[in-house]
């Protein structure tokens, strides 16, 4: 009986040696592998840390640079698929960007925004496909939604109420870097230009009342009566003869200059909210306003 119960005794011993070396190599791998994962995470965060320096370190300087927002004098327009005719002024921002530094500035997409009291109106964007050293200018066209809000803006006695402009641009360089850039602009018309812009915004504030029936005619015409369109025309320029664009100066608001890095995903996404202007060819109908009336 002493020996069974010895060897019972060397048995029990074994077993529980065995779970505690059995415990012990568990709790070994899990901090073998939670130091490894230490590791691997630190190793992970150096590499993106020399991957992210070596896309900053050839970062392009862009500049803005000569601001101009203009008016086009009143015109007649017509537009093809609604066969809707209508007498207004166009409005555009300018403005010329440059590269001050040495790195070349790749897939710059450029995009300008205005804000007309509460309104607020894109354009479409623009690509540079490289921005090196020579400037390039950018020419923005906004459509408006509702009839004489950009007039009443210019026209505003309220700082706070003038109309803002706002150009952004996001590019690439040549390392996989990605960068924001964006400046907004006060349009803060002279005197001597005010009396101009009051007589513009009446002309196209008066036009679907003095002009009712010409207009009327013409969307029934669905654009064939060449005649009365050249001579509606020549009618609507003759009341300003001798100007054709009012340019008007912007002054910068530095508290909104934002210019930042981003991912690339960021700049991806971005790009895909934009809307660029698409060429459709010359195949098209000639214009009526290029078409002989007689």
């Amino acid at each position: 009986m002493a020996i069974e119960e010895m060897s019972i005794l060397i048995n029990a011993i074994l077993c529980v040696l065995s779970f505690v070396l059995a415990v012990i190599s568990v709790i070994t791998v899990i901090l073998t592998l939670k130091q490894n994962g230490k590791m691997i995470r630190i190793s992970n965060a150096q590499i993106s840390e020399m991957r992210k320096e070596h896309e900053l370190s050839l970062q392009p300087v862009l500049s803005f640079s000569n601001p101009v927002f203009f008016i086009e004098k009143p015109r007649l327009f017509y537009s093809p698929p609604e066969s809707e005719y209508s007498i207004q002024s166009r409005f555009g921002f300018e403005i010329e960007i440059k590269n001050l530094s040495s790195a070349v500035a790749v897939y710059i997409i450029c995009s300008g925004t205005i804000k007309a009291n509460d309104e607020t109106y894109d354009s479409c964007s623009k690509q540079i496909n490289i921005l090196a050293g020579s400037p390039e200018k950018l020419h923005f066209m906004f459509l408006e939604q509702k009839r004489g809000e950009v007039f009443s803006s210019l026209r505003e006695e309220n700082t706070n109420k003038l109309l803002q402009c706002e150009v952004e641009v996001v590019f690439r360089n040549t390392t996989g870097g990605a960068f924001r850039m964006k400046k907004h602009y006060i349009v803060n018309p002279k005197e001597e230009t005010i009396g101009e812009i009051k007589k513009w915004h009446s002309i196209v504030a008066s036009a679907e009342v003095e002009y009712k029936e010409e207009l009327n005619r013409l969307r029934a015409s669905h654009g064939k009566d060449h005649v009365l369109f050249c001579k509606l025309r020549e009618e609507i320029n003759k009341k300003e003869e001798n100007e054709n664009r009012i340019n008007i100066n912007c002054v910068e608001l530095d508290k909104f200059f934002v210019y930042e890095s981003i991912s690339i995903d960021e700049y991806t996404k971005v790009k895909g909210q934009k809307s660029f202007p698409t060429f459709i060819g010359f195949n098209q109908k000639e214009c009526i306003a290029n078409q002989d009336p007689l």
